[in-house]
């Protein structure tokens, strides 16, 4: 069976149309929005692009996880010291109070 493939120019689909009947056999959705005509192209490209953006999103996580520990190891010293100064005082124990 001879088939044509036809590209949309407004969807971008491509249509796998059946030579001798005319008949529209397959209908090819992009897997990218620009595609590059290739579906085997796209795909690895969008394997690409998905692993950017996750190594992205790890390091803007790592990021913000290193800000946290940075802002409370900044109080936690802060806090200490203010104590620092401050003399030591043994707490009331309730055997003591009889």
């Amino acid at each position: 069976m001879e088939t044509l493939n036809v590209t949309c120019p407004d969807c971008k689909n491509v249509l796998v149309v059946n030579k001798k009947t005319g008949q529209v056999i397959e209908v090819r959705r992009p897997i990218l929005e620009d595609s590059t005509g290739d579906r085997f192209e796209d795909a690895r490209q969008k394997v690409l692009d998905s692993k950017n953006r996750a190594e992205q999103l790890f390091q803007e996580a790592k990021q913000k996880e290193k800000d946290k520990f940075a802002k409370l190891d900044a109080l936690f010293k802060e806090k200490r010291d203010e104590l620092k100064d401050k003399p030591i005082e043994k707490p009331d124990r309730p055997i003591d109070l009889d």
